[in-house]
C-alpha cells in the first residue's frame, strides 16, 4: 500500500513537471512570435504608430512639408495616407503620421513625445524610400537621388528625424 502511495506521488510530480514545461514552452513561443512580428515591420503600427480614433488624445502634434520631385515633375502626395477604413469607409485606425489633403503637408500626432523618422511615413504610405530608391525609381549611373531639409543637403534619407515645421525636398533626376 505504501509502495502504491509513493508511485502515485511520483506520477503526480512527474505530470506536474510536464505541465509546467508545456506551459512554459507555449508562453515562450508566443512571446517569440510577437517579438518577430515587431521586427518584421518596425514602422507599421509600432509603438509610435498606435493612434486609435477612439479616445487616445494626441499630446504632440506638429507638421512638416514634403516635396518629392521625379525628373522635374512634382509627385502628389495623396490625401488620407495613414487612414485605415472598414468596408463602409469609416475610419477605424489613424496612424500618427498621416495626411488630410494632397498638399504635401504631413501631420505627426502622437500621444507621447517620441522620435519619428521619415521612413515611418513612407512605410505607412506603402512606398519605397532609401538612399538608393524613391517610389519606383532606383539610383543608377544615369540617375541620382538628393535630399535636403530646410535647404541643407542631408544624407540621412529614411533615417531623417522629423521635427516641427521642417521643409523636406527629395529629388530624383538624371545625372548631368
Amino acid at each position: 500500500m505504501k509502495n502504491k502511495y509513493n508511485q502515485d506521488i511520483l506520477k503526480s510530480i512527474f505530470l506536474g513537471l510536464v505541465s509546467v514545461m508545456i506551459l512554459t514552452s507555449i508562453y515562450y513561443l508566443n512571446n517569440t512570435e510577437e517579438e518577430e512580428e515587431k521586427k518584421e515591420s518596425p514602422y507599421l503600427k509600432s509603438d509610435i504608430c498606435y493612434y486609435a480614433v477612439n479616445g487616445i488624445k494626441s499630446d504632440y502634434h506638429y507638421h512638416f512639408q514634403l516635396n518629392v520631385t521625379i525628373n522635374e515633375n512634382r509627385i502628389e502626395i495623396p490625401m488620407h495616407i495613414g487612414f485605415e477604413t472598414d468596408k463602409n469607409g469609416n475610419t477605424t485606425f489613424l496612424h500618427p503620421i498621416h495626411t488630410y489633403d494632397n498638399s504635401g503637408r504631413i501631420h505627426v500626432e502622437t500621444p507621447q513625445n517620441t522620435t519619428a523618422k521619415l521612413g515611418f511615413f513612407f512605410d505607412i504610405w506603402g512606398k519605397d524610400f532609401s538612399k538608393n530608391k524613391i517610389l519606383d525609381y532606383t539610383v543608377d549611373e544615369q540617375h541620382t537621388l538628393e535630399m535636403s531639409v530646410n535647404g541643407n543637403k542631408v544624407d540621412t534619407f529614411e533615417e531623417t528625424i522629423l521635427e516641427p515645421y521642417v521643409f523636406i525636398v527629395i529629388e530624383y533626376r538624371e545625372t548631368n
